[in-house]
């Protein structure tokens, strides 16, 4: 466990410094479209991953992690041929941080249209999705009493720069009973605030009950 979160803690900063590498001019320009500034990149530790195949396998590597290691957490697939190459190619990179600010796993966003929209890290050792929600651990360094609860990351970013900081995401699942026992931890009131198409509305009611 303590491999898999050092591996996870070294490849944010890897994701966030290549974000202000000049060789990020695509990242680059979708963060200026999406209006984030510098803090809100800090707060999140927002980065890039390239194109590159084997960039981070190897950084990984030059950092003493066994090819096991990395495999643990979801971060290197191995094909059929027997290479390592990395999960995550050409997208805005947003790490998930457990409630005390471990990074315990990924969500990887297209820069672009195409599809799969989001990549995410799978279900491993140090990261279930049911129970842990994004940016609790940003929004519990404020006032609480109230939380909203979003469908995704971007949610969640784009609400934190406009100073609403009170705000969570579900990592891509209907509300869970161990995430409900999370809000109940922080807060009194819990608005569900999913999108307002026929999925959020059915999955509001879901979560609901």
């Amino acid at each position: 466990k303590e491999k898999v979160y050092k591996i996870n803690e070294l490849t944010a900063h890897f994701f966030h410094e290549n974000l202000y590498k000049p060789t990020s001019k695509q990242a680059q320009e979708y963060v200026k479209q999406r209006k984030l500034d510098n803090k809100t990149l800090k707060t999140f530790l927002i980065g890039y991953s390239n194109p590159d195949y084997t960039d981070l396998y190897y950084y990984l590597k030059e950092n003493g992690f066994s090819d096991e290691e990395m495999l643990a957490t979801g971060l290197v697939n191995k094909t059929e041929t027997g290479k390592f190459i990395n999960r995550f190619r050409n997208r805005l990179m947003i790490p998930i941080r457990d409630i005390k600010g471990k990074v315990i796993a990924f969500g990887g966003r297209v820069l672009d249209d195409s599809k799969p929209k989001y990549i995410n890290s799978p279900e491993n050792i140090v990261y279930t999705k049911g129970k842990n929600l994004f940016g609790l651990d940003v929004a519990k360094k404020n006032d609480l009493s109230k939380i909203i609860i979003v469908e995704g990351y971007m949610d969640v970013i784009s609400l934190f720069q406009r100073g609403i900081t009170n705000v969570v995401a579900s990592l891509g699942t209907a509300l869970t009973e161990n995430q409900g026992r999370l809000l109940r931890k922080y807060a009194k009131q819990v608005i569900l605030g999913y999108d307002s198409d026929g999925a959020g509305q059915a999955a509001i009611v879901r979560g609901l009950d």
